[in-house]
């Protein structure tokens, strides 16, 4: 029974390549030295299996956000996985559901899987976004209505997948308007907003080169389309910068494989022009 199916948006991990048997394993070495390492400190090794648990996922969800941000320079993914492991030590662990929010709302819009959100993929990533909006952060929730939007409007189009798009972002703003006292309130911070912007800045040299990615969809083997691509590193800037706005500094270390993986990105189209 094919995959597709059921799922548009999922990418299984095919140890056939290997780069990802490489992140695979390098996912399973930090979860046993994060366990091993803040057990024998903590006494804790349930706590501490957990903590290295989803460490190791926020690793792992940092290549895979870069992947998605330049799928034609698989090895640099890896600097966005360091970089990530850097940021979780420095600021503890970042928010797993929003990320995997993220990744899959990035996917909607570039199909990098060959194929369109399916209406079960559409059915979980809202009643995610809807579950994260419940404690009061609203934009996951207001970025996968948009990328639906953004999905039906794009070539390939779908008239009925936009519609779906703002049908939900009419619904999402109902239910704004009745939770509305559990709705953060918009308080930026200068210092690190500017961080943000300049770290999101990062990213302009893979939006810029996107016309020139060359990897084919998963399933049809065609060359992804450059227009979707740009959409979905774009979906992702607003994410990053719109959490930085409403949350502060919180708001950045909860998206820090995030921002790893914007300027890997970045990092590696950059250093290729200068080759």
């Amino acid at each position: 029974m094919s995959l597709r199916r059921f799922s548009g948006l999922a990418r299984p991990l095919d140890l056939a390549y290997p780069t990802n048997r490489w992140i695979g394993a390098a996912s399973l070495a930090i979860l046993a030295a994060g366990w091993l390492l803040r057990g024998s400190i903590s006494g804790d090794w349930l706590a501490s299996g957990a903590w290295a648990s989803l460490a190791a996922l926020a690793v792992f969800l940092s290549w895979a956000l870069c992947r998605e941000l330049d799928p034609d320079r698989e090895r640099i993914a890896f600097l966005a996985s360091g970089l990530a492991l850097l940021g979780i030590a420095i600021t503890g662990l970042p928010d797993i559901a929003g990320l995997f929010a993220i990744l899959l709302t990035i996917r909607v819009v570039n199909r990098t899987t060959g194929s369109g959100a399916t209406a079960l993929d559409g059915l979980a990533l809202f009643a995610l976004t809807f579950w994260i909006a419940l404690g009061g952060v609203w934009l996951y929730l207001a970025l996968a209505c948009l990328a639906s939007i953004l999905d039906g409007l794009s070539a390939p189009g779908s008239p009925s997948r936009a519609a779906i798009g703002v049908g939900a972002a009419v619904l999402a703003t109902g239910a704004i308007l009745v939770i509305g006292p559990n709705l953060s309130p918009f308080e930026p911070q200068m210092p690190t907003t500017l961080l943000a912007v300049l770290l999101a800045a990062a990213l302009y040299p893979a939006v810029r080169d996107a016309d020139s990615v060359e990897t084919p969809a998963d399933e049809t083997g065609k060359r992804l389309s450059s227009m979707r691509l740009r959409l979905g590193q774009l979906l992702a800037a607003a994410a990053a910068l719109g959490l930085v706005l409403w949350h502060g500094g919180e708001g950045f270390a909860e998206l820090m494989p995030l921002w790893a993986a914007m300027v890997a990105a970045g990092a590696g189209r950059l250093h290729e022009r200068r080759r």
